[in-house]
């Protein structure tokens, strides 16, 4: 007979389903007259209804075990839930505020940024890029040391003692360095937890003595922003001249958060300048595709949409499909008197 699966209560946040997109976020994308209801989009699949705490979870996602007496512990999803208020909270206060650029004590723009840098890296899909990009460097690291047959034979003989042998270490070494293999890391190793903790710190920092936030709102009551899995999405700035190969990183980035489906929160350096605090269709569409693009599983509408389907299905083109301005540019020189 086939042993009876464990069952775990609901309180067991050990064994519960752990939240990367707070579930108080997603209300705001709600479908009308259904609070607890989110149209969700799928690559090669129709849109559906479905509750909202059925999405954008895994469990024991912040798990992990503790150095000390603890074991295993999911504390951080008490940590994260005292986060998720507060940003609920600001979320609430910045819909009271009218489009332009945000003034926030400091205390509160601290918390708001703090949602922000979390909600930007604790997802499953940073864990998939860290894991991804620690494979290749494995596997570049491997290839070096496969580059030096003496040196490769020498580590494998070591590695292996009584199970060495020169062919099929000499056929491994050769796979390497024809490119035939691949290093594979789970991401949902606690090493990547710990890794994007650390990331949601360095861009915090970046955030707070960096950027500064901004309110814009749709146009026209036809066009709507949508939001996704990964919500908190970067960019290079419009007329950006650095050179491609220096990457884009953080310090030169603009964020972006739908906040609703008629808002989005944009996060700019000082020396860009706003033209507009409404976007056009085309520019709600623009900013729209980089919340496809950055997707890893799911998009979310409080409304089903073709259009949405469409787009979500071409979010890996190269480049965004509508070539429109974006609503900010960097500033005009700024004279003396606007700089003191």
């Amino acid at each position: 007979m086939a042993k009876k699966p464990r069952e775990y209560s609901r309180k067991d946040k050990l064994r519960a389903i752990h939240h990367f997109v707070p579930q108080s976020y997603l209300r705001r994308f709600a479908i009308e007259g259904k609070p607890a209801q989110i149209y969700a989009y799928e690559i090669d699949k129709e849109p559906y209804a479905t509750n909202i705490k059925n999405v954008a979870g895994q469990r024991d996602l912040y798990t992990f075990k503790d150095t000390g007496d603890k074991g295993e512990t999911a504390e951080l999803e008490d940590v994260f839930a005292d986060i998720d208020g507060q940003g609920a909270e600001l979320l609430q206060l910045l819909d009271t505020m009218p489009d332009g650029f945000v003034e926030l004590p400091e205390e509160q723009k601290g918390n708001l940024f703090s949602y922000i840098a979390f909600l930007h890296t604790r997802n499953v899909q940073e864990r998939k890029q860290w894991a991804e990009s620690f494979g290749q460097m494995s596997l570049v690291h491997m290839q070096m040391i496969a580059s030096h047959e003496e040196v490769f034979h020498r580590d494998a003989k070591a590695a292996l003692g009584d199970k060495y042998e020169y062919k099929k270490a000499e056929e491994s070494r050769e796979a390497l360095l024809e490119g035939k293999m691949k290093v594979v890391y789970d991401p949902m190793d606690q090493y990547f937890l710990g890794t994007t903790l650390a990331m949601s710190k360095e861009l915090y920092f970046v955030l707070m003595r960096l950027k500064k936030a901004v309110l814009v709102s749709t146009e026209t009551t036809s066009k709507h922003f949508v939001t996704s899995d990964n919500p908190v999405t970067h960019y290079a700035p419009e007329n950006d001249n650095r050179p491609k190969w220096m990457g884009l990183g953080y310090v030169n980035a603009v964020f972006q958060l739908p906040i609703s489906p008629t808002r989005c929160l944009l996060l700019i350096n000082d020396d860009m300048r706003m033209r507009t605090f409404k976007c056009t269709r085309d520019e709600v569409d623009h900013m729209n595709w980089y919340t496809y693009y950055y997707a890893d599983r799911w998009i979310f509408s409080h409304i089903k949409s073709k259009t949405i389907t469409q787009m979500f299905k071409d979010h890996k083109a190269k480049v965004p499909f509508s070539k429109i301005d974006s609503p900010f540019g960097r500033a005009e020189k700024r004279t003396e008197n606007e700089k003191s």
